[in-house]
């Protein structure tokens, strides 16, 4: 019997030292990541395209339909006041002597309330498939995203706060984690 103890502590023993350095080894490969933040005065150049953080506002589904009928399909639910939209504008400038065809590609994160999303481009009623824009060489655009936030991503409490938080639109998590910082409101 003491024999057979011996060799389950030994084998534990081993199995935890295993684990240690298995997670030791995982730390040291891949450290946290590096958070690079831009902002109006300070923006992103994503391959040639000049990204800048403008501006963002909070919605209802009743508010956003008069700006995009994206959403209308909700509207007929009773839970339909449980659901925010956020509509983010950004400014885009090609610096490049090429045209470019960009399709964002961001997550809204906001930190305080721990609440993210994808962010997506409004969709055009007369072209309802684009995704993406063409910027030619020195032209500078507007670009508008949205992201629905419901109860299932945040509590309902908190939706009053959502305006008052730092909104983020991150576009790389890892090395770095880089992210579009929105002036607070």
């Amino acid at each position: 019997m003491k024999h057979c103890k011996l060799i389950v502590l030994c084998i534990s023993s081993i199995a935890i030292v295993i684990c240690a350095v298995m997670i030791i080894r995982i730390n040291v490969l891949y450290p946290n990541a590096e958070v690079i933040s831009y902002t109006k005065d300070n923006p992103v150049d994503i391959n040639g395209l000049e990204v800048k953080p403008i501006d963002y506002s909070v919605y209802t589904l009743d508010e956003f339909s008069e700006i995009s009928s994206e959403y209308d399909r909700y509207l007929k639910r009773e839970n339909k006041d449980k659901k925010r939209v956020v509509v983010f504008t950004l400014s885009v400038r090609n610096t490049t002597d090429d045209i470019i065809s960009y399709s964002p590609s961001f997550v809204m994160v906001i930190e305080e309330l721990c609440a993210s999303n994808g962010a997506f481009p409004i969709i055009n009623n007369d072209n309802p498939s684009q995704q993406s824009i063409n910027v030619l060489p020195g032209e500078k655009r507007q670009l508008v995203l949205k992201s629905m936030l419901s109860t299932s991503m945040l509590k309902y409490e908190n939706f009053d706060k959502i305006e008052s938080s730092t909104m983020t639109l991150v576009y790389s998590f890892y090395p770095y984690r880089r992210k579009l910082v929105f002036d607070k409101r």
